[in-house]
């Protein structure tokens, strides 16, 4: 391994000195002041690992090298376990380490950490090692995860995930501030244990990933956490009430309403030709988009089980349905097409009050489709002066 792989004490410095004051980077990048873009910033989120048969890994490096080049604001890497659509990224610590490596602008961020499954003390240690790689670019989504086969890694967790996931994220925030969690040896002796190696950023930037539950929204206003969402089970008028709920919390908790960050997901590629466009994606999005639904079988939740089992027993129509499903997606719900049909989706999303959009490239495109698409997005970032 080569010895520039580590942050020595006169790059780490360079690089604290341009977080300072780098315009890209801060904590909370929306709450930057009264002028506001007419469009999102642009993030590039990975979840499902679906690249055409190639390395994902491949386009994952490949793609963070370029958006850190381009202006993009973040790389999100998600958690997944114990299925092939996604199983690619199990560990988002890891991946992040990777690209703390390969970039030096773009935010590092989970999309999201499943905290429940884990043990707080190893999650404040994986990802303050990632802040110090990255010279303090970490951001953490965080989520009480959803499918009922993922907690095998915690089965006691599953019923109470969502008290766990805030009792677990008030630890995490505590452990990055410096406040140490009392823990008994195995010899009954309580210690206050403090995590090392501590962080670059001194506040630890929180989203909380939620879709359709509006007491999530409110949640995550009153308590001034980000939020991450997709359009899942709820189309963007939906959506626009929802963000209307988190800004209307943020105020009665006395915090600015207009600050905070909504981050979207959204399934991403610009062509040169919208039509052109619809019709390269759809073969690698209907397969994803029935792979998907099909997941939903065993997650645990009711509503999603059901959807997934009235897919699987259409039998004939089951093309049909997913058909549906696709042109719905497309024209409501995604970023496909050329780059004026992408200004126009991503100024909607901006005036309902979306901070971010989160551009999910990784669904089954070839990598050279990945790249051109990303690059003819990259001509709506305003350029740095």
């Amino acid at each position: 391994m080569s010895d520039s792989t580590f942050l020595d004490a006169d790059r780490l410095a360079g690089l604290r000195a341009r977080l300072r004051s780098d315009p890209a980077a801060p904590a909370s990048p929306a709450a930057a002041g009264p002028a506001r873009s007419a469009l999102p910033d642009l993030g590039v989120i990975f979840f499902s690992g679906l690249t055409d048969g190639a390395d994902p890994y491949d386009l994952l490096l490949d793609v963070s090298r370029y958006i850190d080049r381009a202006g993009f604001t973040a790389i999100w890497t998600p958690e997944r376990h114990f299925t092939e659509v996604g199983g690619a990224y199990p560990n988002p610590a890891v991946l992040g380490a990777a690209l703390a490596t390969v970039t030096e602008r773009v935010r590092i961020r989970a999309g999201s950490v499943n905290l429940p499954l884990h043990d707080v003390l190893r999650a404040a240690e994986e990802w303050a090692l990632v802040d110090q790689l990255s010279g303090g670019r970490v951001d953490l989504a965080l989520a009480p995860g959803w499918h009922a086969r993922d907690f095998v890694l915690n089965p006691e967790g599953y019923e109470k995930r969502s008290l766990l996931l805030n009792e677990a994220r008030e630890q995490l925030q505590g452990l990055w501030r410096g406040t140490p969690v009392p823990r008994r040896d195995p010899a009954g002796e309580v210690h206050d244990v403090l995590t090392f190696p501590r962080p670059v950023q001194p506040e630890l930037p929180v989203w909380l990933t939620t879709s359709k539950n509006e007491d999530a929204w409110r949640f995550a206003g009153e308590r001034g956490l980000n939020v991450l969402s997709a359009l899942i089970n709820f189309g963007p008028p939906e959506l626009r009430k929802r963000i209307e709920i988190y800004r209307a919390a943020r105020a009665g908790a006395g915090l600015d309403p207009a600050g905070g960050v909504v981050s979207l997901m959204l399934h991403t590629y610009v062509g040169t030709d919208r039509a052109r466009a619809v019709e390269l994606v759809r073969p690698a999005m209907t397969e994803y988009l029935g792979a998907f639904v099909g997941q939903h079988a065993g997650s645990g939740q009711a509503e999603l089980k059901d959807k997934s089992d009235t897919l699987l027993n259409l039998g004939d129509d089951r093309d049909a349905f997913v058909e549906m499903v696709f042109q719905r997606y497309v024209s409501t719900s995604s970023l496909i097409g050329d780059t004026g049909s992408a200004r126009t989706v991503l100024e909607d999303f901006r005036a309902m009050g979306v901070d971010e959009v989160a551009c999910l490239v990784d669904f089954g495109l070839p990598k050279d489709e990945v790249l051109g698409s990303l690059a003819r997005l990259a001509t709506l970032i305003p350029q740095e002066v």
